[in-house]
């Protein structure tokens, strides 16, 4: 019996799936939590989990956007010790469902999932970030990943496309592997990150209104690190966040 080809086997098989979504036995599911995608805008998750995801509402500091009490203007460390940056902004607190869903982004490798992620940061953008911004600039990923999924350049491309603006992300490199931050103190994270990012060969970014973009801020740490090679380098900087820790 002759062998049967890969390209009729896969036109059948595709035949077979179309057949089965048409005939209501298979439906996607949301990759979130499992219900069927039947709305025709649901993508990757549905929209009751879409619509658990809100901006933060809670008073924050308007310096370095970490979590104050009420009637707080800002916090004590921006007062005592302004970082290298004009604002740092996030979209929500790291909980919930927006927590779950940057875990599948980022760990799940579910690659749709950053235009989503970069709406969630363009509406951060236009909400509490008036002005005009050169280009987006994602911070950079650990040596291990440069040549695999890089999350935060992707969703970095898609949100620099949304605004408009231009994206660089080779601005910043790291040149050094380092330890997770995850289970470092804040102290230990500052040494693990000391001279870990570095401007590359021949960028130039004096004079350049540069938004900075990573997904989760928990000290704060790396966005001040890479913030703080941009400043020394005559960029005006400002940062972006999908999440934020409150601790």
């Amino acid at each position: 019996m002759p062998a049967i080809s890969e390209p009729g086997v896969l036109v059948r098989a595709r035949g077979w799936i179309l057949q089965l979504v048409r005939s209501g036995l298979y439906r996607p599911r949301c990759r979130n939590c499992g219900q069927d995608l039947v709305g025709s805008e649901e993508r990757v998750i549905c929209r009751d989990c879409r619509e658990k995801i809100k901006p933060a509402t809670e008073n924050q500091c308007p310096v370095c956007g970490d979590f104050v009490p009420a009637g707080n203007d800002s916090c004590g460390a921006c007062l005592l010790a302004p970082p290298p940056y004009l604002r740092h902004v996030s979209y929500a607190a790291y909980e919930e469902t927006l927590r779950e869903v940057i875990i599948l982004y980022k760990y799940g490798e579910v690659e749709p999932l950053k235009h989503l992620l970069a709406q969630l940061c363009q509406e951060t953008v236009e909400r509490k970030l008036p002005g005009v911004f050169d280009a987006v600039v994602p911070v950079p990923a650990d040596l291990r990943r440069r040549h695999g999924f890089q999350p935060v350049r992707a969703m970095g491309r898609v949100l620099a496309r949304r605004l408009g603006i231009g994206f660089w992300p080779r601005t910043l490199l790291k040149k050094k592997h380092t330890l997770p931050q995850v289970g470092l103190s804040q102290a230990q994270r500052k040494v693990n990150l000391d001279g870990a990012f570095m401007l590359a060969a021949g960028k130039k970014v004096d004079g350049s209104s540069i938004l900075l973009v990573d997904d989760v801020a928990t000290t704060g740490t790396t966005i001040g690190k890479c913030a703080a090679v941009l400043q020394r380098n005559g960029a005006r900087v400002t940062a972006l966040t999908l999440a934020r820790s409150r601790f």
